[in-house]
C-alpha cells in the first residue's frame, strides 16, 4: 500500500494536490501518516490538511 502512495506522490505535478484517505484501512492510515511526515521533512510535500480519516497533501 505505501508503494501505491509513494508512486501516485511521485508522479504528482509540483504544485498539484492529493488527498488521501479514501480505501485505507484505519490501521495502514497511521503507516500513510508517518510516510508524509517524513516526505514533508525531506520539502518534498507539504500537508495541508490532516485529519484522522484523510490527509492533504501538495507537492512542493
Amino acid at each position: 500500500m505505501l508503494d501505491k502512495i509513494q508512486t501516485k506522490i511521485d508522479t504528482l505535478n509540483s504544485g498539484k494536490k492529493l488527498i488521501l484517505g479514501t480505501g485505507i484501512r484505519e490501521d495502514e492510515m497511521q503507516k500513510v501518516i508517518e510516510l508524509c511526515n517524513e516526505l514533508q521533512n525531506s520539502g518534498v510535500i507539504k500537508i495541508v490538511n490532516s485529519q484522522s480519516s484523510t490527509i492533504m497533501i501538495q507537492k512542493l
